[in-house]
């Protein structure tokens, strides 16, 4: 407290305010605005557009660790409490003052409704007791907090604000309220936040309550939400595994909406904060061989999560070397793997991975391990016993050397790539839909390889609404029928049932002759069914 006004009573400060000269006559109680001129031990100075400076407590200033939260040029909203000879006394409530009594303090409070500082010094029947430079007040239960308070003897000997909304001479009948000062604190508070509130807008906030589907945030007085799926780019099962109650956020405003009932909702993001990988770079490239976490599984293929936020797509044909129905059969949901990045479209958002083009971890290969390739035949040498004797394993050699033709997944899985050559059968994954075709990804050719299946050529059965009978991600079998001086690939699905059905009837043809029975038309059908799915 400044020294001229150590032997001043508080109701001299208020009988004094009138006969100093102002640009503007102010009344205890008025909000002002001002700018810190200076700071001493004790006392701020406050430049607040009168003649005369104002000053405040420095008390007033220290944050939570005690520390001053303001400096020089720093602009402070404050409550005019009077005059005194050393200007205008400003603050945030009424303290003691030295030759005051604590009665004359309570009525000027009371009547100004500025808020008064005092101790907390016991505990009576309904409420707490409160002193005011020695004058006693009462604080009903009711009054203690905004909420119920579940421990109020936590409270004697602390000093606390309160609102007087009672007041009789000789110290009878004084009620006071620390919840009423806090719901106007509470209430500026939330003022000042609304003013910043725009969709966009990043806020420091404190998390206060944690739910199944979110986070409530104190943004200042005012509570947002956080939906789990905006607490991180990478799945949130529970809040409680990335949030802790009490816990300093920074968020992103997403949505400023009313409910039915006029109630504000505001929807907040942490995720919104956080760097996109697509923008700032995935740390990895196309060949890159990389770890991921499997987040879905779907009847194509697995979802495999690269990086915080990004999946790739693992097709159900790049899961394993051996045929499966579902990738469920290889992975489950949260199973670390290696893949191996095919494909990256920035554009689209997509990634394409491999699990069994890793070397570290691809299967064996099925067959033996002499392998030898001409067209779609593969021959394959088996190996003997080291113990027996090379004249045995000549003849043995001999006896399991066989010619087999396979499918083309099959040849894929010994020998990859394969040479892209017209009337080769193959097996793609749709990757687009035009309005004159399907541009088909072949895996078997390459990693990069990829067709134009013209509408012309689709099966009969899917040729009137071809955009519904194929659908991004389907696998398919085509042939390709045309290969450009650009190296261009054009294929056919209507080739491969044509070609289909001609074995099938060379195969009936055949068996006539070996067996003179010509077989009825049922047998015909019988065998075309057998082999007519793709």
């Amino acid at each position: 407290m400044v020294q001229d006004d150590e032997d001043m009573d508080f109701g001299k400060l208020f009988e004094a305010s009138s006969q100093l000269p102002s640009n503007k006559p102010f009344l205890p109680g008025e909000r002002i605005k001002g700018k810190v001129v200076s700071i001493t031990a004790d006392t701020v100075f406050i430049d607040y557009g009168a003649k005369s400076e104002g000053w405040a407590d420095l008390e007033e200033f220290l944050d939570e660790k005690g520390e001053v939260g303001i400096k020089p040029e720093s602009e402070v909203e404050l409550t005019f409490l009077g005059y005194g000879p050393s200007g205008a006394q400003l603050g945030s409530c009424l303290r003691k003052v030295s030759g005051g009594s604590g009665e004359e303090l309570l009525r000027k409070a009371f009547e100004s409704g500025i808020p008064i500082e005092g101790t907390i010094t016991g505990i009576n029947k309904g409420g707490l007791q409160v002193s005011f430079s020695g004058t006693l007040a009462f604080c009903p239960f009711s009054q203690i907090d905004l909420g119920y308070c579940e421990r109020p003897e936590a409270l004697i000997g602390t000093t606390q604000k309160f609102k007087v909304i009672q007041f009789e001479e000789d110290e009878k009948n004084i009620v006071v309220s620390r919840r009423a000062e806090l719901k106007a604190n509470q209430e500026a508070m939330a003022a000042k936040t609304r003013e910043r509130l725009a969709v966009g807008e990043v806020f420091q906030g404190r998390v206060t309550r944690l739910t199944d589907f979110g986070a409530f945030v104190d943004l200042g007085a005012i509570e947002g939400l956080i939906h789990i799926s905006e607490i991180s780019r990478s799945p949130v099962k529970d809040p409680a595994d990335h949030l802790e109650i009490g816990q300093d956020v920074a968020v992103q405003i997403l949505r400023l909406e009313s409910d039915e009932k006029g109630m504000e909702r505001i929807s907040l993001s942490i995720k919104a904060l956080e760097p996109d990988p697509w923008e700032t770079g995935l740390g990895f490239a196309e060949g890159d061989t990389i770890t991921g976490t499997v987040r879905n599984l779907a009847t194509y293929g697995a979802f495999v999560e690269v990086a915080p936020g990004v999946e790739g797509l693992v097709h159900i044909s790049e899961i394993s070397h051996k045929h499966i129905q579902h990738p469920k059969e290889k992975l489950q949901k949260g199973q670390e793997i290696t893949v191996k990045v095919l494909e990256i479209n920035v554009e689209q958002r997509r990634i394409s991975l491999s699990i069994k083009e890793v070397p570290t971890i691809a299967e064996p290969d099925p067959f033996s391990q002499e392998t030898i390739r001409t067209g779609n035949v593969i021959r394959r040498r088996v190996r003997s016993d080291p113990t027996v004797s090379p004249s045995e394993m000549d003849n043995e050699n001999q006896a399991y050397e066989t010619a087999q033709s396979i499918t083309p997944s099959a040849i894929q899985e010994t020998f990859s790539p394969l040479l892209p050559k017209v009337g080769l059968i193959v097996k793609g994954i749709v990757c687009s839909i035009k309005p004159y075709g399907f541009f088909i990804d072949l895996p078997e050719l390459g990693s990069k390889q990829r067709g134009l299946l013209h509408i012309s050529q689709l099966a009969v059965s899917e040729k009137s609404q071809p955009q519904k009978g194929l659908k991004e991600g389907d696998e398919i079998s085509t042939e390709i029928i045309r290969i450009d001086e650009q190296g261009r690939i054009s294929l056919s699905q209507k080739s491969v049932l044509q070609n289909q059905d001609q074995a099938e009837y060379n195969q009936y043809r055949d068996r006539i002759k070996e067996t003179g029975k010509l077989g009825t038309m049922a047998d015909l059908f019988k065998t075309k069914k057998k082999g007519a799915s793709l």
